[in-house]
């Protein structure tokens, strides 16, 4: 057993982030107990790092699931049994500002506490602290965790790390992006030993791990490191089969690192609207053939933005389910909007490379790969709506300025993604441009997009949902008509011409009604 004392990394200190008053009052009531636990694992890594975080993860030598019981007895909190062969349990506490805290407590694993510790994924997470005594207890670091905290790389505890749990190949790429490590060259190699063992682990704890590496800061550059740990053909093949498919200029990448582009620009979009958030704008990395907008057109881009901030920042803190927002939805959107291109490619007499209704081939792909990966049926649609949308408001910009009629239509098809779709077209089209000067119709995209946002949030009632001024009883009772699909489309139509600005009176509606019976 080892004791890092290395200097590099501060011991436990009491100012670290996070619900610290209710985890003193915890440990003290463990102590207070007689109780031989440990801490382990994230929180552990994350208070070395100056990082909050609102789980713990204790060790005891046996009655896991018991002392958790106890805990959520003796603070009021929810109480969970996570494994009972394993005997593990799970306490879920708030303190006094709301905020929650999980503490998962499980027993040993093997015969001490080392043995334990060597089960564990990474060195990272393979340290413990003796909370039984007095506080703060030694670390207790046997294979060298601060070592690697300190040169900020991901290894793994043995060689059998994959091979007992294959989601940690998976986790080793989200730890790296969330902690802005690299993965030591032998793990690396380790992951692609046991890539395909991936396939088998189920989609619900897939789908957890992707997200977060979806959603982290430069996920664009974290999926390269999925390609090249063989992971991204197991958990996502349709991003997978993007690799190599090669488009016409002005496109100068593939398909599969133009969607990178597009990730990273989205970001930089988010992080206009989140200037304190944990988003940046993205940077050219040396070894990435990926280039970034010019820093003019993010500054008008900035500039178009800003009447309508709040409005985005509410919008996108919608959440779609279990605590994924419309802002983590749009990240998936800008990963998938392109999967239908592999399968629609075609080559035209003149050479060109033509995707013809690639977004509806994608559409369907991303319905499937959400359900496969056990999305909520909300996050679902939402995906399906946002790939299938993706284009419309590049068409909308051909007509500049889009009439009331166009762009009542966009809303119609699109619903209230209209505000994501706005956004996602927009980092396409800044990722699809980055190495060419700017184009001419750039000043008509960027008057499309602000269209879209001044509609949406400032005319909805009138010009995105407008409320006909007859209703389907009206229609019926006015001019003699029986229920039936048409008193749906004469109803659709007045919508329309209300939104076009055309009916704007409840007599105009009655004569449109009049005209358009038939």
């Amino acid at each position: 057993m080892t004791h890092c004392q290395s200097t590099d990394l501060p011991i436990y200190r009491l100012s670290i982030p996070g619900p610290q008053s209710l985890i003193s009052d915890l440990l003290s009531f463990i102590r207070g107990r007689g109780i031989r636990a440990w801490l382990v694992g994230g929180y552990v890594r994350d208070r070395l790092l100056d990082r909050a975080n609102y789980d713990l993860d204790l060790i005891v030598p046996e009655g896991g699931i018991a002392l958790a019981r106890v805990i959520a007895n003796a603070f009021g909190g929810g109480f969970f049994v996570l494994d009972r062969e394993r005997d593990v349990a799970r306490a879920v506490l708030r303190d006094e500002a709301g905020q929650s805290l999980a503490v998962d407590v499980a027993r040993l694993r093997a015969a001490d506490l080392v043995g334990d510790l060597a089960l564990r994924d990474f060195t990272v997470n393979a340290i413990a602290v003796d909370v039984s005594g007095d506080w703060p207890a030694g670390l207790l670091d046997p294979f060298d965790g601060r070592g690697d905290l300190a040169r900020g790389v991901i290894r793994a505890v043995s060689e059998n790390t994959f091979r007992d749990d294959p989601l940690r190949t998976l986790r080793a790429v989200r730890q790296a992006a969330e902690l802005g490590f690299r993965i030591e060259d032998a793990t690396a190699g380790l992951i692609r030993r046991d890539a395909a063992l991936l396939a088998g682990v189920s989609a619900e704890r897939v789908r957890d791990e992707l997200w977060r590496i979806v959603t982290a800061p430069a996920a664009w550059r974290h999926l390269r490191l999925l390609a090249g740990l063989d992971l991204l053909r197991v958990v996502l093949p349709e991003t997978a089969a993007m690799i190599g498919v090669q488009q016409t200029y002005p496109h100068y990448q593939d398909v599969f690192d133009h969607t990178r582009a597009v990730l990273a620009h989205a970001e930089g979009l988010v992080a206009l609207l989140w200037p304190a958030g944990p988003y940046g704008r993205p940077e050219p990395v040396p070894d990435d053939t990926t280039l970034i907008s010019s820093a003019g057109q993010w500054a008008e881009v900035a500039d178009a933005l800003a009447p309508y901030a709040a409005d985005l920042r509410g919008h996108l803190m919608q959440e779609l389910a279990s605590g994924h927002t419309r802002r983590d939805g749009l990240f998936w959107a800008a990963l998938a909007h392109d999967w239908g291109k592999p399968a629609t490619s075609t080559t035209g007499p003149d050479g060109r490379i033509h995707f013809y209704e690639h977004e509806q081939a994608g559409a369907a792909l991303a319905e499937a790969r959400a359900w496969a990966l056990r999305f909520s049926a909300d996050e679902v649609a939402y995906l399906r709506v946002m790939v299938a949308g993706h284009m419309s408001p590049s068409h909308l910009a051909k007509e500049y300025p889009p009439g009331r009629r166009s762009l009542y239509r966009y809303f119609r098809d699109v619903g209230d993604a209209g505000p994501d779709c706005a956004l996602l077209s927009l980092a396409d089209h800044l990722a699809f441009w980055a190495a060419h000067p700017v184009p001419e119709h750039w000043p008509r995209r960027l008057g499309t997009f602000r269209l879209i946002l001044e509609t949406y949030f400032r005319e909805h009632a009138a010009r995105v949902a407008p409320r006909p001024f007859l209703d389907g009883r009206q229609i019926m009772a006015g001019f003699g008509l029986k229920p039936g699909p048409q008193i749906g489309r004469l109803l659709e139509g007045l919508r329309e011409a209300q939104a076009a600005g055309e009916v704007t009176t409840p007599d105009q509606a009655r004569v449109w009604v009049g005209e358009h019976i038939g």
